[in-house]
């Protein structure tokens, strides 16, 4: 049976869980109230910052240089005011996380993605990092007309996609408070990308491996069971889509089942769905669900593959294809794909 949403693997709040945890019990021998989370905390001092600070500012400051890029970009189309709307709500997120733990926000580079090194069809390496590079000030911006700096949407997706692996590499040593949302950032940053008409090009599949593939497996199979069962209630169109999203997903599996070896338990022959799927809404609202829990299930194995870049990377790209499958599906992208975000 499919997870309940509200079931599912809800990560609100993560990222300053464990940064808070240990200060927030009082010492009830001596009736003191906890301290402030910010206690100790040195604003130019970046060895008194709670953990992963450095990483969330340079994350910021990635995020706006897709912003940047993204105001450059000719012509606002519908996706484009999509992407704008969800780089902001990142970008606003990621400031209240760093200034929740005590620090001011520096100043931001001007700095867009889409100024990194040529793109990979320029015989550049995927390695290059766009975090780093340099932009143009804002005393240089009127030395070059508007018009002259109007990209592409392709452009920018190809200039994201670029981006990814060094990325991945950074935030491969983050805390367990913060690696789940930093890895959900990264998969929409590789999501966005494909939107744009630039997917990147996935390695194999390396990780999770044993028993932490388990939890995602029991997302993905039910997802296929479904699946399988709308398809073969629709017609047409509708089937199509189904069994677009349906391929993907079983492929998924498979891999899955053969990192999970011996611990993969034995697929049911069927599983219980709410019912009825008699209108192509009721279909379609189920199969969101199923395909929805992927996401999360797949970030609740990123604790596992702390440290390790090639594993993280496929943590990566589980998340990431299960944002295309929902939007195959109709649904709006969203920031942070797998976790929920606080109010």
């Amino acid at each position: 049976m499919p997870h309940d949403p509200s079931r599912r693997l809800l990560l609100r709040g993560l990222v300053l869980a464990g940064a808070t945890m240990a200060l927030a019990g009082c010492d009830e021998a001596a009736g003191r109230l906890p301290p402030s989370p910010t206690a100790g905390v040195e604003p130019d001092d970046p060895q008194t910052w709670p953990p992963d600070t450095e990483l969330l500012i340079s994350a910021r400051q990635r995020v706006h240089s897709f912003l940047l890029a993204a105001g450059a970009v000719a012509g606002a189309t519908g996706r484009m005011r999509q992407l704008t709307r969800l780089w902001g709500t990142e970008l606003s997120t990621l400031e209240q996380l760093i200034t929740l733990g005590g620090v001011p926000l520096p100043e931001l580079r001007r700095a867009p993605v889409t100024d990194a090194p040529a793109d990979d069809e320029a015989a550049s390496t995927s390695s290059s990092s766009s975090g780093s590079a340099s932009g143009p000030g804002p005393d240089d911006s009127s030395s070059t007309s508007d018009e002259a700096r109007k990209i592409k949407p392709l452009e920018l997706g190809r200039a994201l996609r670029r981006a990814v692996p060094d990325f991945v590499a950074e935030i491969a040593s983050a805390s367990p408070s913060n690696l789940a949302l930093l890895t959900s950032l990264v998969a929409q940053q590789a999501a966005s990308a494909e939107l744009l008409g630039a997917p990147v090009d996935w390695s194999p599949l390396v990780a999770p491996e044993g028993a932490a593939a388990v939890p995602l497996l029991a997302a993905a199979r039910p997802a296929i069971f479904g699946l399988e069962v709308v398809a073969a209630r629709s017609r047409g169109e509708e089937r199509a889509k189904y069994e677009q999203v349906l391929d993907g997903v079983r492929a998924l599996t498979r891999h899955l089942t053969t990192l999970a070896g011996a611990a993969a338990p034995v697929a049911p022959l069927g599983y219980d769905l709410p019912g009825p799927l008699e209108t192509a809404e009721q279909r379609l609202d189920l199969a969101r669900a199923l395909v929805a829990d992927i996401a999360p299930a797949a970030l609740g194995t990123v604790q596992r593959v702390r440290g390790q870049i090639d594993p993280l990377f496929g943590v990566v790209r589980v998340v990431t294809e299960s944002v295309t499958w929902t939007r195959t599906l109709g649904a709006t992208i969203a920031p942070f794909p797998g976790m929920t975000l606080p109010g």
